[in-house]
């Protein structure tokens, strides 16, 4: 799907000022902010507010990694923006999304906020005055857009990436004299009655500086939905625990999170994309080959396996309206009567349950090395570790290249 977005929109991008990462090319910002924001977020691998499930690194990092290729700038300042783009996206998708806050479900939460984040953070590398600022975060917030109904197909990834564009596209047209209201988030008919019936605006505004919603940021240790996670964990323990011969299960009772009841509680995907958010599909996956990995949803080899697809009969997902997103029980019964139980508190990888430094660097490699080699992949690694020693933060992104 990188590959469609890119040849077809590559044919119109201007003159190469940003790395296209792994394509051994560039491109004009904008484009490479586009196509890089895509590929993070195609595998359903992207990073997750524990509790606004808006995934914001991938489509900012793309933005400023972009911008600092065109315009030099330190490391620190690289990293100083990224956060402060990621943190008013999280802010403002709890401001909309988690309850006191009253809004619609059917709104992408990353769709409609990550463009805020990444027209701050564009903004502040391009050192906007507050006027020019203001002008920025209205243009982002009135292209607003995305909703999930495109849960399954590329457009879920799509749509980060979009936002991540237009983020800086609003950024750098406010630096150029461009005009918008001054009043986007909070002003009559502007974002926040647009997009939510009741706002909860100590969420998006208070305590600034002293309250980091960055922190409270998770990471995927599979790629697929974040509600699917502690499935895969307890499927996967299970099997190491008693393996279990997926010939003699019976069945698979699961009790969900109300997130993956919701988003994922969708029996025989049809392709790739339909398989991310398939906890029928993972199970199936984990409890019968013992991985989750990106080539696991590969629709020839994974999602068209008889096995895997005729398993999937055997799942059955009941909502247990008590369970966090990270929560879930999973019981298997054989068939000779024995049963097995998992029960997962946390899923690896979420706030109370992190992934390591090592566990982080391992899944970049597992991604990085098929297509940029082993030497430059633990090059990235170490650029990356050590971003705010560099003097010009556009390195980072010409080693990705």
């Amino acid at each position: 799907m990188v590959d469609i977005a890119d040849k077809t929109l590559g044919a119109f991008a201007g003159s190469g000022q940003a790395t296209l990462f792994g394509r051994g090319r560039k491109a004009d910002v904008l484009h490479a902010a586009l196509i890089n924001g895509l590929a993070s977020s195609i595998y359903s691998f992207d990073d997750t507010h524990e509790i606004a499930v808006v995934h914001p690194s991938g489509p900012i990092a793309a933005a400023v990694l972009a911008l600092a290729e065109w315009r030099k700038v330190s490391g620190a300042e690289l990293l100083t923006a990224f956060a402060l783009g990621v943190e008013m996206t999280c802010r403002l998708c709890v401001a909309t999304t988690v309850p006191p806050a009253d809004g619609s479900f059917a709104w992408s939460g990353t769709g409609i906020t990550v463009g805020l984040g990444a027209a701050v953070a564009a903004g502040r590398l391009l050192r906007l005055d507050t006027q020019r600022m203001r002008v920025a975060m209205g243009l982002a917030l009135s292209e607003a857009s995305g909703f999930r109904a495109m849960h399954g197909t590329a457009t879920v990834a799509f749509m980060p990436a979009h936002g991540g564009q237009m983020g800086l596209r609003a950024a750098l047209l406010a630096a150029g004299g461009f005009t918008a209201g001054l009043s986007g988030l909070e002003g009559k008919s502007g974002y926040l009655s647009t997009f939510c019936t009741k706002p909860d605006v100590d969420s998006l505004a208070g305590g600034l500086g002293e309250r980091f919603e960055l922190l409270r940021n998770t990471y995927k240790a599979w790629p697929c939905g974040i509600v699917i996670q502690p499935i895969i964990d307890a499927c996967l323990k299970l099997r190491q625990e008693h393996a279990p011969d997926p010939n003699q299960i019976v069945s698979v009772a699961i009790q969900a999170s109300p997130g993956a009841m919701a988003l994922c509680n969708n029996r025989d995907p049809k392709d790739e994309m339909q398989a991310h958010v398939s906890l029928h599909h993972w199970t199936a996956v984990a409890l019968i080959r013992g991985t989750a990995r990106v080539r696991d949803m590969d629709t020839e080899t994974a999602v068209k396996d008889p096995a895997l697809m005729a398993f999937q009969r055997k799942v059955e997902a009941t909502l247990n309206p008590a369970f966090a997103g990270d929560q879930t029980e999973v019981v298997i019964t054989m068939t000779d009567g024995t049963r097995y139980v998992r029960r997962i508190e946390h899923a690896i990888g979420s706030k109370l349950n992190p992934m390591s430094d090592s566990d982080l660097e391992q899944k970049f490699l597992g991604l990085a090395e098929p297509v940029v080699g082993a030497a430059r992949a633990r090059e990235l690694i170490e650029k990356t570790w050590g971003v705010t020693a560099l003097d010009d933060a556009g390195e980072l992104a010409r080693a990705a290249a």
